[in-house]
């Protein structure tokens, strides 16, 4: 009895998967490239996108210049510029076409035309464009209250690992 509820049970894990594929071989309900890029579009995906890359970027730079003011708390203000610059560069150049091109299987994959059309209406609805209108400030403020989070955890965490360090080197200068 028990050989066969676990045959029962591995037969339908590997049947669950081979179902999940069958149905997503049938192409005839996937959105296609101009449904989903009218859908993006709609949801003003791009701009989206390079409001996040800002306020990554922002958050990044506050989490350096703050780490940085940790190691040197005497720092020049031309040494907090000189830190601010590493980041300028490093997210100036991000490819938001690319990145637009990259999500569009992705959302194929995921949603059907269906799922798009039902989308499209919500968010084309007085309460829709509402939530893309507030829907930056939602990701800004929350970013920031993450970013403050995520500094604090890492400044705790660098203390313990500066600490640890410290007392490896210490063991390993016994040892010698």
């Amino acid at each position: 009895m028990k050989k066969l509820g676990v045959s029962i049970l591995l037969f339908c894990m590997l049947a669950i998967p081979c179902a999940t594929v069958a149905q997503q071989a049938d192409n005839s309900d996937v959105p296609d490239k101009a449904d989903v890029l009218k859908f993006l579009d709609l949801m003003q995906a791009r701009s989206q996108m390079v409001q996040a890359v800002e306020n990554m970027s922002k958050q990044m730079k506050l989490g350096a210049e703050q780490g940085f003011k940790q190691k040197v708390p005497d720092a020049t203000p031309e040494q907090l510029a000189k830190v601010d610059k590493l980041f300028d560069n490093l997210f100036s150049s991000m490819p938001i076409d690319e990145m637009m091109d990259a999500i569009v299987p992705i959302y194929q994959k995921h949603l059907t035309k269906a799922d798009l059309a039902a989308m499209m209406a919500f968010y084309s609805s007085p309460v829709g464009q509402k939530v893309l209108k507030e829907l930056p400030a939602i990701l800004a403020e929350s970013m920031q209250a993450g970013g403050e989070i995520g500094r604090k955890v890492f400044a705790e965490r660098s203390q313990q690992l500066d600490q640890q360090v410290t007392e490896l080197e210490k063991e390993q200068g016994k040892q010698r």
